[in-house]
């Protein structure tokens, strides 16, 4: 199992199987969220939250569990904590998720095409890309807006604009509302 400490909590992680001593896990923690799989194939995904990461030795008291489809192995499970905030991202096959973790409870749960890909933050936003979806959420956790993708694709972040390079097409939107960037007009005109 792999841990990985963010402030105060610890997450211990175990992708492909759910760890022997699951059933201990489950019967301690405070919440669980064992969620039904979409299918009999995939993988199963176990994450633990241990709240108080003085003493790493206690057992969970947040237990997450879900079988997800994993496309032959190409696409791996992804987590994204925003401490001040205390809300967890979650992104496995097609599967995200989010959670508040002081509260202990799940605040949303929605659907990728094909495969997620991986979380990033940038300032008060957290970036969702997939295989076939690039989608941002605020810090607390609500979906703003998505944008279908097509590969190959990339984006980078400059203030509060993204832009997408969609197959050679780039398309410049604002963060917080998905709408297309203004373009910059301040540039000088021929004399």
């Amino acid at each position: 199992m792999h841990s990985v400490a963010v402030g105060t909590w610890i997450l211990s992680i175990e992708d492909g199987s759910l760890p022997p001593i699951c059933d201990s896990y489950v019967k301690s923690a405070a919440f669980v969220d064992q969620i039904e799989p979409n299918a009999l194939e995939g993988r199963d995904l176990f994450l633990g939250v241990l709240c108080d990461g003085g003493n790493p030795h206690r057992l969970p008291e947040i237990v997450i569990t879900q079988r997800y489809e994993d496309a032959s192995g190409t696409f791996h499970p992804g987590f994204l904590v925003v401490p001040e905030t205390s809300i967890l991202f979650i992104g496995a096959g097609e599967r995200l998720l989010g959670y508040n973790i002081h509260k202990r409870e799940r605040i949303f749960e929605d659907r990728t095409d094909y495969g997620f890909l991986r979380w990033t933050r940038h300032e008060d936003y957290v970036l969702m890309s997939a295989e076939l979806e690039f989608g941002v959420w605020s810090k607390t956790g609500e979906k703003l807006w998505s944008v279908c993708v097509e590969p190959p694709w990339n984006f980078t972040v400059s203030d509060k604009t993204v832009e997408l390079d969609i197959m050679g097409e780039v398309k410049k939107l604002r963060l917080e509302t998905g709408a297309a960037a203004l373009k910059d007009t301040s540039s000088t005109r021929g004399i």
